[in-house]
């Protein structure tokens, strides 16, 4: 298996993670809020600090196919296809597994999810050796993305316990990942362009 360098901020940000604290962070195209998935106090407080809303819900973020199997595992295999292929972040939206907690589920029973493309996302999850949750750094009246460290609002700044110290000064990107599901009729609908 291939072993990522674990970044600097790594051991800062796992014992917040390990401690049942909420980690504010660059992932692959946008600033988010990450809890560990196996403190469910941490989970409610995340999704409390950045709710979900229809354009952007919370997703599990996995090291690998593998383990998104582990927790999902009936995954169409189009969307399986799919994830393998794509380049660019991608988000599924699939049949939540028993593990999965209740408070990530749509109302169709699905859960968002996606595999780590970023080597900080990834080593944070092996090491955890589960997914995170994530939602993106935003409050309950923010519209716009958090593209870039400086667009966070004060109230999540706040909110979290520990704030990664790495790409403060880039612009990760203007939009959230493309989420796709496979519909009732069997067809691979975008529900995020």
């Amino acid at each position: 298996m291939l072993q990522h360098p674990y970044p600097s901020f790594g051991t800062k940000a796992l014992a917040t993670l390990r401690g049942g604290g909420l980690v504010l962070m660059p992932t692959a195209n946008l600033w988010q809020v990450v809890a560990h998935c196996g403190h469910q106090q941490a989970v409610h407080r995340l999704l409390d600090l950045c709710p979900s809303a229809r354009e952007h819900r919370p997703e599990l973020i996995f090291p690998d196919i593998d383990s998104l199997r582990a927790w999902c595992p009936r995954i169409d295999p189009t969307l399986d296809t799919l994830l393998l292929y794509h380049r660019r972040p991608l988000t599924l939206s699939v049949p939540a597994g028993s593990r999965v907690p209740l408070s990530l589920l749509n109302e169709g029973g699905e859960v968002n999810v996606r595999i780590a493309s970023d080597s900080g996302c990834y080593r944070l999850c092996e090491d955890l050796e589960g997914p995170l949750v994530a939602c993106l750094a935003m409050g309950s009246t923010q519209a716009e993305l958090p593209s870039s460290f400086g667009k966070i609002r004060c109230d999540v700044l706040r909110g979290v316990d520990h704030i990664v110290g790495r790409r403060q000064k880039d612009n990760l990107g203007d939009q959230a990942t493309v989420t796709v599901r496979i519909n009732e009729r069997n067809e691979i609908e975008f529900l995020r362009t």
